[in-house]
């Protein structure tokens, strides 16, 4: 084969010498990014580290809401009347000792009768106002919120949505627990790497995960952190990913 033939690729050996010869150099080429990611990916260890940490709740926040329904044409009848029942409890709350109280605007929303085939007919109102208590006394807010006697009167009725229980020092506890926690991963990448006759060496990276404050003993985590407010014990569990360098 002459020299300028060498280079005609319309000729069948000439064509696939050359397309296996770029394979060959393609693959060389891979392989060798592989390897060098796998020594790189080698020198590090990733782990997740968790802690947990008990704590009791130190806040309490009780939301008591008053109702009452009127004709169309004593809608300011109403307001008056849980005006009255607003006033009342205020007093009886700051007789026991409670002093963080408030008690937004009231709120008045139409009600309407659906007669069948026919349009509604307005027949009064629904008005409504709220009386917060916050307290840090915990066990004092939790008797107020067994105690409906406190709020009841005539007139309009009264629910609650629940004593919410919280802890103020979150902040605080969150940051000891993130140091815990890269303790508990650096262990953690100790153990993986003894596997190895390696030893772990300095932090390369970390990043926390979301704060979950659980009922203690509870499991039920969320993806996006979750914030237990019915449990007077409680559990602050934090998570963090981080990397080690391998020596």
């Amino acid at each position: 084969m002459s020299f300028i033939k060498l280079f005609d690729y319309t000729q069948p050996v000439v064509a696939g010498a050359t397309i296996l010869g770029i394979a060959l150099v393609s693959l060389g080429g891979i392989a060798g990014v592989t390897a060098y990611q796998l020594k790189t990916s080698g020198d590090t260890v990733a782990v997740t580290g968790s802690a947990r940490a008990t704590v009791t709740s130190d806040f309490a926040r009780l939301v008591v809401t008053l109702e009452t329904k009127t004709e169309l044409t004593e809608q300011q009848v109403g307001f008056k009347t849980l005006d009255t029942g607003v006033s009342r409890i205020k007093t009886a709350l700051l007789e026991k000792g409670f002093s963080d109280i408030e008690s937004p605007a009231g709120m008045s929303n139409a009600d309407y009768y659906y007669p069948p085939q026919s349009g509604p007919v307005m027949t009064g109102y629904t008005v409504t106002r709220q009386v917060i208590v916050r307290s840090d006394n915990v066990g004092a807010m939790q008797e107020l919120a067994n105690t409906i006697g406190t709020f009841s009167g005539v007139g309009y009725t009264v629910s609650m949505n629940g004593l919410e229980l919280t802890y103020r020092k979150l902040d605080t506890t969150r940051v000891e627990l993130l140091s815990l926690a890269i303790k508990d991963a650096q262990a953690r990448a100790t153990a993986i790497a003894s596997e190895s006759d390696r030893s772990v060496g300095a932090l390369r990276s970390s990043a926390s995960g979301v704060v979950q404050v659980l009922p203690k003993g509870g499991v039920d985590v969320s993806d996006y952190g979750t914030y237990d407010t019915t449990s007077v014990e409680k559990e602050v569990m934090v998570t963090v990913r981080a990397s080690f360098a391998l020596d």
